[in-house]
């Protein structure tokens, strides 16, 4: 979806941009969207005036309210960024944490290689439930502070909406190779780009900042949920999302044990930077 929007959003001319709700994931050949395609065609091709240049050029499904949102740009509503930084006790919270490193110790954790072992190892942190409807659309970052043992590990982060049952849904993603953290001029606040024109090996022992990307998603928060990030370096086998994957749409594993030492203190500000809506423009549906 990232590449798709990117495209939307350097066309020039008539075009439509349609995100549907996820999961479960459309079958191929996007036989749901059929209906809308062909009035695509209709019009530009046997040139039948059937309105659908009068309707907004974006639609976008928002998990959790269920709703569907239109407009005529990418984000259909304004955005602010905002901070959750990550805090000991793994919480999230809007405010930074004040302490250095020696009282506000970092978090970690060692992977094996996963020929020796098939559990990868997970960390998260969490929000407080929300009071009410927290409505989140665009791209995001995160801002990871790390200290490894080993010249390259992977940085996978997976954003989750948790409802007051348990049950939960994954909202979005983010993938970054450590010796890949280079970022070019096109990165923004919320939006990082990274060149990926070269590896340069990470100094083991270090402490180093690592932006990830998190991919573009449209997600409501409703009273009582949590947003809970996980981390990792290499994928969970099988879960309730990776379940629905193809084998070949894992990443590679690290091949040697890596020990991560995660910091969050006051010098070290990790946090995720999320798309929080702040209106509904008029054309909005």
């Amino acid at each position: 979806m990232d590449g798709t929007i990117e495209l939307f959003n350097a066309l020039k001319g008539p075009k439509k941009l349609d995100i549907g709700p996820y999961p479960p994931m459309q079958s191929r050949p996007l036989i749901e969207e059929h209906d809308k395609m062909f009035r695509w065609y209709d019009y530009w091709i046997k040139g039948i005036d059937n309105g659908v240049m009068d309707e907004p050029a974006v639609s976008v499904f928002v998990e959790g309210s269920r709703e569907l949102v239109t407009a005529e740009q990418w984000p259909p509503r304004d955005i602010e960024y905002r901070p959750l930084y990550l805090r000991p006790r793994r919480k999230l919270s809007t405010e930074p944490e004040l302490m250095g490193a020696e009282y506000a110790a970092p978090d970690g954790f060692y992977q094996a290689p996963l020929t020796v072992t098939d559990k990868v190892e997970i960390i998260s942190w969490s929000t407080p439930p929300f009071e009410e409807d927290t409505e989140m659309i665009g791209t995001g970052a995160a801002h990871i502070f790390a200290e490894i043992d080993q010249p390259d590990t992977n940085f996978i982060l997976r954003l989750w909406d948790y409802a007051p049952n348990g049950k939960r849904q994954l909202i979005t993603s983010g993938y970054l190779k450590a010796s890949h953290r280079e970022l070019d001029g096109r990165s923004t606040e919320g939006s990082p780009v990274h060149p990926h024109t070269r590896a340069v090996p990470v100094e083991p022992g270090a402490i180093e900042e690592y932006v990830l990307r998190l991919y573009p998603f449209a997600n409501t928060f409703k009273p009582g949920h949590t947003l809970t990030v996980e981390l990792s370096n290499d994928e969970p086998l099988a879960d309730e999302h990776n379940a629905l994957l193809p084998p070949d749409a894992f990443h590679l594993p690290v091949g040697r044990p890596v020990t991560h030492k995660i910091y969050r203190d006051a010098a070290h500000p990790s946090r995720l930077v999320l798309p929080f809506t702040t209106r509904k423009p008029a054309a909005d549906g």
